[in-house]
């Protein structure tokens, strides 16, 4: 059996192939998941047939699911609420208050490991025969569909 020499693996280590300082328990790990879906403003409008559309305001969801549990909101501000956040301010724009919940989150340790994003809201589509016919356009030619974003976060705990 052979024998690795000390130079060895000073040389390997920078490769993750030297041995776990003895003692040393693995870091554990505590997760969670954040969803959120925007929806478009729609105005009032007549169907083809003639029919009233109503208007419909812009809106988000939230969704947070940790170890603690699963907590759905109408609007950030309505989740910090929830989460007892310190510091969340409810005036300002809906972008303005989720990025202060993700701030809010970097604060306590959270760290982004995965985010799939779909859907943008008010993407612009061709207006002319091509892209999808005019069948998903709403007025003005932007999608009516809204964005949805699902956050795969992680924190170290102690």
């Amino acid at each position: 059996m052979r024998t690795l020499s000390v130079a060895t693996l000073v040389l390997l280590a920078p490769f993750g192939l030297a041995a776990p300082a003895l003692g040393e328990k693995p870091p554990k790990w505590e997760y969670a998941e954040l969803t959120y879906r925007t929806t478009p403003a729609r105005e009032a409008g007549v169907d083809a047939d003639g029919k009233e559309i109503p208007a419909v305001p812009s809106g988000v969801a939230v969704r947070w699911i940790s170890g603690a549990g699963e907590m759905e909101a109408k609007s950030w501000a309505e989740l910090a609420e929830k989460l007892k956040a310190p510091r969340f301010k409810k005036e300002g724009s809906a972008a303005l208050q989720k990025i202060q919940f993700l701030n809010l989150l970097g604060s306590e340790g959270w760290e982004l490991m995965e985010q799939q994003t779909t859907g943008p809201s008010g993407q612009m589509f061709d207006r002319g025969g091509g892209g999808f016919g005019g069948r998903d356009r709403g007025p003005g030619g932007f999608s009516p569909l809204g964005a949805s974003s699902t956050s795969l976060l992680k924190r170290r705990v102690p």
